[in-house]
């Protein structure tokens, strides 16, 4: 056989499984990026509360500063209910009759439960009186203080509480919520900020 026809030959031999190794190790063009952890970043969030009202910005500002409180090395309960710290409730008629003052219990409730997955939270805020929600303006707002990611969002009324259910991603998050509630009888009542640290 001739020389230069063996060296081709030896040369098609290792060149091919040299181009196979690199078409493997090399990335493909166009790969998508991994998918970014769910909630604003903090500016933005910052941004989104200011464009809200001024007390959605300093909830923000709230949590961010009791974000040390939060142990996110702690053990975290699974799947447990995790209470607010009771709220003040002031307005004519909230704590039933005309008594002018109540306390509203809320707590989260974490995934996975019914249709909450992993990493998610579900928030309730109990009715201070057994009367229909007619209106609310009840608002959540939530910091995973593992990535300094949140959000802002309103709680609906479902049968005896408000509840939302919030993709915070995994770990330590704070939240708070505050807000009016109209009950169908004509009481107002006004609850007064009120956060906690929690498990997702």
């Amino acid at each position: 056989m001739p020389r230069h026809s063996t060296a081709r030959t030896l040369a098609r031999r290792m060149v091919a499984p040299l181009a196979v190794a690199l078409a493997v190790a090399a990335p493909a063009v166009g790969a998508a990026e991994p998918a970014a952890p769910p909630g604003l970043p903090l500016d933005d969030l910052r941004a989104a509360a200011s464009a809200q009202s001024p007390e959605a910005a300093d909830a923000v500002e709230r949590l961010l500063a009791g974000s040390g409180s939060v142990d996110p090395f702690a053990p975290p309960p699974k799947n447990v209910p995790q209470p607010f710290m009771p709220a003040p409730t002031v307005g004519p008629g909230c704590g039933g009759g005309v008594v002018p003052y109540a306390q509203t219990t809320a707590w989260v409730h974490p995934g996975p439960h019914d249709s909450v997955p992993l990493g998610s939270i579900q928030v309730f805020v109990d009715r201070t009186i057994d009367v229909p929600i007619a209106d609310s303006s009840m608002t959540l707002v939530w910091l995973n203080v593992e990535n300094l990611r949140g959000g802002i969002g309103t709680l609906d009324a479902a049968g005896p509480h408000l509840t939302a259910t919030v993709d915070s991603g995994p770990g330590a998050v704070m939240a708070a919520v505050f807000g009016s509630i109209r009950y169908a009888n004509g009481a107002f009542c006004q609850v007064v900020y009120t956060m906690g640290g929690f498990f997702a």
